[in-house]
């Protein structure tokens, strides 16, 4: 299992080196000139000459090759420093790490409300299998995969905030404030994974030692949950790993309604902005968030299902 784990280790390095290199080109190569950007805001009248446009470019570096500025870009990435800002003229990994806890206390909220929900309704379409409540949540799930969060959000916002006047609207300077913007995010993938564990499940109880277990007196729900759930849920994590890596990147259109103060709204700003080194670190941030997630995921399989585990040990 050791072996499995540094593997996927040293997989992951030549990813992230990949993904930095296409971020770099990327962005780049993007429409517009950073250093003219830059010396028209140093410049109140908005007036620049052609010099104050190269003395800016030399300044932070764009007039040096192409490999030579990567180079130095993802040293210093290595080191934990993505940069300045073009905006607030601060340290482009400092701005992140402000915004980060705000984008992780929404994440984990909503996921803690994906479990909440997504689990009973799984377990209760699985067990009332082609009777009247599966039907009726298949309904619900297929209506709450398919409502835009955009969309959601704002009925949300009339409904609660404006109509009933029970939750701020945005914001977040209140406790409740992250009610709605969880909501928002948990009701497309709470469809999802409660969908996902009900065809896991129904897969599971065929299983020799699930009739063993129902022989032996439990009933159909304590065999499930004792000796099925574990099983049937590495389907479910391999969909939740992706969407708490979204989610603690900051989903950008929920992070703006709600005027919440994290990574989806700084991602924003900064395009608007042409913040070019912001979101060459944004996108390299949510990138390496997602590498670590499918990281975590993987190994994570081992615990839920021991056969995965052998299979494992087997291939080093």
């Amino acid at each position: 299992m050791g072996r499995y784990v540094l593997r996927r280790l040293l997989i992951a390095i030549p990813t992230l080196l990949g993904l930095s290199l296409l971020i770099f080109t990327l962005v780049s190569n993007a429409p517009g000139d950073p250093a003219e950007e830059l010396a028209r805001r140093r410049d109140s009248r908005n007036e620049v000459s052609r010099a104050d446009i190269e003395r800016v470019r030399h300044e932070i570096g764009l007039d040096r090759p192409f490999v030579t500025q990567y180079v130095d870009w993802l040293g210093g990435a290595v080191h934990g420093d993505l940069g300045t800002s073009f905006l607030r003229s601060t340290s482009v990994g400092h701005e992140i790490g402000k915004r980060v806890l705000a984008s992780a206390q929404l994440a984990v909220t909503a996921l803690a409300a994906i479990l909440l929900l997504a689990v009973p309704l799984g377990l209760a379409a699985a067990m009332y299998h082609r009777h009247w409540p599966d039907h009726v949540l298949r309904v619900l799930s297929l209506v709450g995969a398919s409502v835009p969060g955009f969309f959601l959000s704002y009925l949300l916002i009339i409904l609660f905030a404006t109509r009933l006047g029970l939750l701020p609207v945005a914001g977040r300077e209140e406790l409740a404030s992250v009610v709605l913007p969880a909501m928002a995010l948990a009701v497309g993938p709470t469809a999802v994974v409660s969908r996902l564990l009900r065809s896991s499940l129904l897969e599971v109880i065929s299983e020799d030692y699930i009739r063993t277990a129902r022989s032996k007196g439990l009933g159909w729900l304590g065999a499930v949950l004792r000796h099925g759930l574990r099983n049937a849920a590495v389907p479910v994590v391999t969909y939740l790993g992706t969407v708490l890596g979204a989610l603690l990147e900051g989903v950008v259109i929920v992070e703006v309604i709600f005027a919440w103060p994290g990574l989806g709204q700084l991602t924003v700003q900064s395009i608007s902005g042409r913040d070019y080194p912001m979101i060459q670190g944004l996108v390299l941030f949510a990138g390496t968030v997602y590498v670590v997630m499918n990281l975590l995921v993987d190994l994570s399989y081992g615990l839920l299902d021991p056969r995965i585990r052998v299979e494992a040990a087997r291939s080093t």
